[in-house]
């Protein structure tokens, strides 16, 4: 147990200290005297005043005051619960009342980090989060909090779990991660070089004509993700959500150009159960091709717990020459820090093929990725999108289907079969649409666990998991 946790008194203590507690400069002053007075009475209509405004500009846009009154109001709301009485004694009992109560508070803790970041209370929010944790460690996440059986060799000495009228899911000891056979054909191999040194790596990014996608070895396995504290465990990844309780953005559909595809907030036990784990009890007919991805997300500031397992490879604090002739590349302001982001999925998801604004080191944890890199010169070949009916820019991602390309064009295609019955049809109007892209000359890659890919800025890339996969991308500049 962490005995640097606060308990849930402390907390419940500390926090109502916290919002009571005026600050002069604080700027969720900014939304005025009705709305702060309004707080400790009515929450809730303070959380729709926040919501209505989150939603009303982009969020870029949107004033740091707003963002404030929706975490402090979701704090209000949590302090209000712990204190009633028919939850006073329910909160550390294995009861269906005390796991109401944890789910509710969770809910309202993480919606707070997710759509609002939770300025200024960010410390506070995870203090919470640990002492909900500390409240837990008996628990057997597993088992009893879960409801997912655990093979017999996983864990020989625990109780199993009675038996129920409903079939519960099975969760394995790992992801079933392994590459499958036989291995794929790369025409044109990203190259390779193992423990990269990093004034080796400086030379190579103050060079803009060695811009080029490079796949490292070497350089990330003492990350204490691979063993001491191993991702590719579910065991462990629901552990470090609150037995899953803990919410994630997900991604709905093969990729966010097609028609369908959507995002949803669900727990971390619902998205491994739905997408994750094969025998999951959600994952019925009805689920079938319907693909779930936690993508971009920074889950690291969410789950500062899993943030620990990681570090930020020293190739990220290196000083890249600028690109020249990258018209196709917004610029971007300097960062002070690499930005993380965290891709986790079942095997099948995919990027469609885009640019980003940034270098890149793209570190693989679990499982394995298909990549595809174009270079920036092969830009007019990708047929660039452009401002959708939404009025979003998407020219950073191509109008070509890469999937239906290697289904049609066995010359670039390693991963589908080719020569479907209708392919001359539609390799005709496939021409029509995109008459130079079969001309433009890639790269590719098969990225395993410890294996880290530079990406430089501007090159085009695909990438699809031919696993379970999580992965964590670096932007840096």
């Amino acid at each position: 147990m962490n005995t640097n946790a606060p308990t849930l008194q402390e907390i419940i203590q500390l926090t109502s200290q916290e919002l009571t507690t005026a600050q002069k400069s604080d700027p969720i002053r900014e939304c005025g005297r009705a709305a702060l007075s309004l707080l400790p009475t009515d929450p809730d209509l303070c959380l729709k005043l926040a919501y209505q405004n989150l939603h009303s500009v982009p969020y870029r846009e949107v004033k740091t005051c707003w963002r404030r009154l929706y975490t402090d109001a979701s704090l209000w709301k949590v302090v209000w619960l712990a204190k009633e009485p028919a939850f006073e004694d329910a909160r550390q009992e294995e009861d269906k009342t005390g796991k109401e109560w944890m789910d509710e508070v969770v809910r309202m803790l993480d919606m707070a980090l997710i759509l609002s970041g939770a300025p200024g209370r960010e410390e506070l929010v995870e203090l919470w989060f640990s002492a909900l944790k500390a409240s837990l460690q008996s628990i057997d996440y597993t088992e009893r909090e879960l409801d997912i059986d655990i093979e017999p060799s996983e864990r020989p000495t625990k109780r199993r779990k009675l038996a129920s009228s409903s079939p519960t899911p099975r969760i394995p000891s790992t992801f079933l991660a392994s590459l499958p056979e036989p291995a794929l054909s790369l025409r044109y191999p990203v190259p390779r070089a193992r423990e990269l040194g990093l004034s080796t790596f400086q030379k190579r990014v103050a060079d803009p004509v060695m811009h080029t996608p490079l796949i490292i070895e070497g350089a990330i396995q003492h990350w204490p993700a691979f063993e001491e504290r191993p991702w590719n465990s579910p065991g462990y990844l629901l552990e470090q959500t609150l037995g899953g309780r803990r919410l994630v953005p997900v991604e709905v559909g093969k990729s966010y150009t097609d028609e369908g595809w959507g995002q949803k907030i669900i727990t971390f036990r619902d998205f491994m159960n739905m997408y994750m784990l094969e025998d999951g009890t959600t994952k019925q007919e009805e689920q079938v091709q319907q693909v779930g991805y936690l993508a971009q997300h920074d889950l690291f500031a969410q789950i500062p717990s899993l943030r620990a397992d990681i570090s930020i490879p020293d190739y990220c604090y290196c000083d890249p020459a600028p690109s020249p002739h990258l018209t196709h590349i917004k610029p971007t302001s300097k960062l002070d820090e690499p930005l993380l982001n965290a891709w986790f999925g079942p095997a099948d998801t995919t990027s469609p093929m885009h640019t980003d604004p940034y270098h890149n080191i793209l570190a693989q944890v679990v499982g394995y990725k298909y990549v595809r890199l174009y270079a920036p010169e092969e830009t007019q070949k990708l047929y660039p999108r452009r401002v959708d009916e939404n009025g979003v820019d998407m020219s950073n991602t191509s109008q070509i289907d890469l999937d239906e390309a290697m289904k049609i064009y066995p010359g670039i295609s390693c991963l589908e079969k080719s020569g479907a019955k209708d392919a001359d049809e539609r390799i005709g109007e496939f021409e029509r649409l995109f008459p130079d892209f079969r001309h433009a000359r890639y790269v590719e890659g098969v990225l395993g666990p410890g294996e880290c890919l530079y990406l430089p800025v501007g090159w085009w890339h695909y990438v699809r998991s031919l696993t379970p996969s999580f992965s964590v991308s670096f932007w840096f500049n």
